[in-house]
């Protein structure tokens, strides 16, 4: 060891480089014949297993998996919070606006080899990860119990597509998500519920009134302001929310903040005046026709009540359906009588209906006497 220090000051240094590149290559060559690899993250080797078949290639989609992860052509390790991933800036720069100014800046973190990233929210990073690599999101990151996370750690680190299929996502399972006590201005902001607001009304997902009420369950209250409502106001002007709700949205929504309504402008509420009106005047449009219905159904069972009445014979006292007076059939299984040619059927030997003609006999001319009968 003594006797290499005068022969380092005496080696020139475009000789000393050769010779350190021949150790190193004699040395990676002792590695790779037992089968190692050796992957620089610029200023760090980390020796891994070969993989003959193993190319790095940029690729989107599920094929892009491979590489999450993978020490194999790594060329930074990236703590989030606790956790520590191999990972490529070039992927990395894909989708994240943070890694993008980050890695491809004058920022001292694109030397780096180890880079700590402390994460707003605590949720898992792989999968988001995933995302980042290929584009495809899991659904765990939209569980009620992460998608919170998911949204405060896309929009830290700049990943607008996935922040697009969080708000989807919301739009779509809203009524278990605004519930939620993290569903306030400190965790979503304005823009992220402008971005429901707007994909659930393009991809028809909303009825009317569901706008309203997911601004009114969007918390904006922060400790020390006062009761005012600024960015909710803006969001119900905006995206005319007031437009297609109801009233009895509108007395929820009264109830559930009122100051939120305290400052609006009068003139805001003369469109949900003008359409009460006009459900009013359809609702009694349809009471009336309703009515007309149930009227003529009541005539109907009227008639069909007095057709089924039984009529006493005053001759036979035997009882008779109304109806059975206007058929044969019914005269037959219920009453007694006989038919005679041209003549009829007869009940008690009086004619009540006559075989040609076919004309409904009244219930007096039934009970004749015997006396008009001889006439």
């Amino acid at each position: 060891m003594e006797d290499l220090k005068p022969r380092e000051t005496s080696i020139p240094s475009d000789q000393l480089v050769r010779e350190m590149k021949e150790m190193l290559n004699s040395l990676i060559s002792k590695l790779s014949s037992v089968g190692l690899t050796v992957h620089v993250l610029q200023n760090r080797p980390v020796i891994t297993e070969r993989n003959e078949l193993g190319t790095f290639n940029v690729v989107d989609g599920e094929a892009a998996l491979q590489f999450v992860n993978q020490p194999e052509h790594a060329d930074k390790i990236i703590c989030f919070n606790s956790e520590r991933f191999y990972c490529h800036t070039e992927y990395l720069v894909l989708r994240s606006e943070y890694f993008r100014a980050l890695l491809c800046g004058v920022y001292r973190e694109t030397t780096m080899d180890m880079i700590s990233i402390h994460l707003p929210a605590p949720g898992k990073m792989e999968p988001m990860l995933h995302f980042m690599y290929s584009g495809v999101a899991d659904g765990a990151l939209f569980e009620a119990h992460e998608i919170f996370n998911t949204i405060q750690n896309a929009n830290f680190l700049g990943v607008e597509e996935l922040s697009s299929k969080a708000a989807e996502n919301f739009a779509t399972r809203w009524k278990v998500f605004a519930v939620s006590p993290l569903f306030r201005r400190s965790i979503v902001d304005s823009e992220f519920v402008s971005s429901i607001l707007e994909l659930g009304a393009k991809n028809n997902v909303f009825s009317e009134g569901d706008k309203l009420r997911i601004i009114v369950l969007w918390n904006e209250e922060e400790e020390g302001l006062e009761r005012i409502f600024p960015e909710s106001t803006r969001l119900l002007t905006e995206h005319k929310c007031l437009e297609k709700t109801g009233i009895a949205d509108l007395e929820w929504a009264l109830d559930k903040k009122p100051g939120l309504f305290n400052t609006l402008d009068q003139s805001m509420f003369r469109v949900v005046y003008q359409r009460a009106m006009q459900d009013s005047a359809r609702a009694r449009e349809e009471t009336r026709v309703h009515e007309d219905k149930i009227k003529n159904l009541s005539q109907c069972v009227r008639t069909l009540t007095r057709q089924l009445e039984e009529v006493r014979c005053n001759r036979c006292q035997l009882f008779l359906p109304r109806a059975a007076m206007k058929t044969r059939t019914c005269i037959v299984t219920r009453h007694l009588g006989e038919y005679v040619v041209n003549k009829g059927w007869s009940c008690c030997r009086q004619l009540i209906k006559r075989s040609k003609g076919c004309k409904p006999v009244s219930l007096s001319r039934h009970c004749t006497s015997l006396n008009t009968m001889s006439r």
